[in-house]
């Protein structure tokens, strides 16, 4: 009996690792880097979307992610339709799966919002991959659809 409780729960921790290695997570669970994923589709015509820190008093769960929220507004209008808004990708850098087949961490002000897809980029010391990324986004899109498969059973 005690073998199977202990494997019961060696399995739980195996599923719930794997949940956990798909999105670009903190310690806490959270996606994006705290940051509201609504805002990233908030542009006008005469201004760019800006992505706001969200607030944990506005938050859900979807995916595995907790999601933080800058307001209840956006908190709801992400609950209609969470597919839309989440990242792609698990919240990695989209150029990195696409190049490299790899789970690189992100700038969560360094995205693009293409096809109404919401995609992330590395902007650090070694690189601004957003920049590569913009060369052929079309290409680089295609090639980490295509990677993701494989790329979110990967560790980061």
């Amino acid at each position: 009996m005690k073998f199977e409780i202990y494997g019961a729960l060696a399995l739980f921790w195996a599923f719930s690792a794997a949940a956990e290695l798909k999105s670009n997570l903190d310690k806490d669970g959270v996606v994006l880097h705290g940051y509201d994923a609504v805002s990233y589709f908030k542009s006008t015509e005469s201004k760019p979307a800006e992505p706001q820190k969200g607030d944990p008093k506005f938050q859900t769960k979807y995916d595995g992610a907790i999601y933080f929220f800058a307001n209840e507004a956006n908190k709801k209008e992400f609950l209609s339709n969470s597919r839309k808004y989440a990242p792609q990708f698990g919240g990695w850098c989209a150029y990195a799966v696409a190049d490299s087949k790899s789970k690189v961490d992100v700038d969560p002000k360094s995205f693009e919002i293409r096809d109404g897809r919401l995609l992330l980029f590395y902007n650090g010391v070694w690189a601004n991959t957003r920049k590569k990324w913009l060369k052929d986004p079309k290409t680089f899109l295609k090639t980490a659809d295509a990677n993701w498969p494989e790329v979110e059973k990967k560790e980061p």
